[in-house]
């Protein structure tokens, strides 16, 4: 039900995309550092307006300072230093992460939960780091158009499948307008991504195997747990090319003498509480 109605969705906004209009939400011109926005700033702020309007966020500060330090480590790495990358935790019990055009990134509670070390948080955030990389900012007319549209239906998208499913289906919709951009296939742009995040987790200290860690349990994650990591499934699918192609990088990294952490227990002390939340949970 919810993938056709995300195709619905995608092809409604193609068919958009030709006619749609910006909507003025009074945002300002300015970054925080005050300089003039991007078109792709100002569409990156109206998508995380419409997904704040759509989440609760997570704001135990402890949490969030320790996300947005791993984030922060790992984002100055990437070759993009003309965003202000932000680190964003949505109160979700879904295991999910995704980002937004001008460096906004988001993770849920339900994947702190899942995740077991600071260096598979560190893989998920830099995976997500990655795709803002192959993002061609100078959008043509068409892709603006398009991820405006998105913007626009987001907040009527929700009632019908819910916050998640309403963030999923914008995801969807970035992700052909960022394919049709950079002349590249969502396939090709996962691959690309997986290779930049490795090379960033190596950079921050971190070992990049944690990125193929996560895969592989989110491979041996049983029945019961599908419905929870789905929607990041549809996105970021696990498949043979991919597992292949992650090793290829792995391989050609030089790790030699290289000390490299995973940090298991400040991960689990420090995400204690959330958790908490999901103690019961299968």
């Amino acid at each position: 039900m919810l993938r056709r109605s995300t195709a619905l969705i995608i092809c409604f906004l193609i068919l958009l995309s030709g006619c749609a209009t910006i909507v003025d939400r009074d945002l300002s011109n300015l970054t925080p550092q005050g300089k003039p926005q991007t078109e792709e700033q100002k569409i990156g702020a109206e998508l995380h307006n419409e997904i704040l309007a759509s989440f609760h966020v997570y704001t135990d500060p402890k949490v969030v300072h320790y996300v947005e330090e791993i984030g922060r480590s790992v984002a100055v790495q990437a070759k993009r230093h003309d965003l202000e990358y932000r680190f964003t935790i949505l109160y979700s019990e879904k295991i999910y992460a995704t980002s937004a055009p001008g460096g906004y990134v988001y993770v849920t509670t339900g994947m702190l939960n899942f995740l077991q070390n600071e260096a598979e948080l560190a893989a998920v955030l830099a995976h997500e780091i990655g795709e803002l990389q192959t993002v061609d900012h100078h959008f043509k007319k068409k892709q603006d158009d398009m991820i405006n549209a998105a913007a626009q239906v987001g907040s009527a998208v929700g009632p019908m499948f819910g916050p998640l499913g309403s963030l999923a289906s914008l995801g969807l919709v970035l992700l052909q307008a960022y394919s049709q951009a950079s002349m590249k296939t969502p396939a090709v742009r996962l691959l690309e991504s997986d290779a930049l995040a490795m090379k960033y987790l190596m950079n921050a200290g971190y070992d990049p195997q944690s990125l193929m860690d996560v895969q592989e349990r989110f491979l041996k994650a049983g029945e019961k747990m599908t419905p929870y990591f789905y929607d990041y499934y549809q996105s970021r699918p696990i498949t043979e090319e991919r597992i292949r192609a992650m090793t290829k990088s792995f391989q050609r990294l030089p790790l030699t003498g290289k000390t490299l952490i995973t940090d298991p227990v400040e991960y689990q002390e420090t995400t204690r509480g959330v958790r908490e939340i999901y103690r019961t949970a299968p």
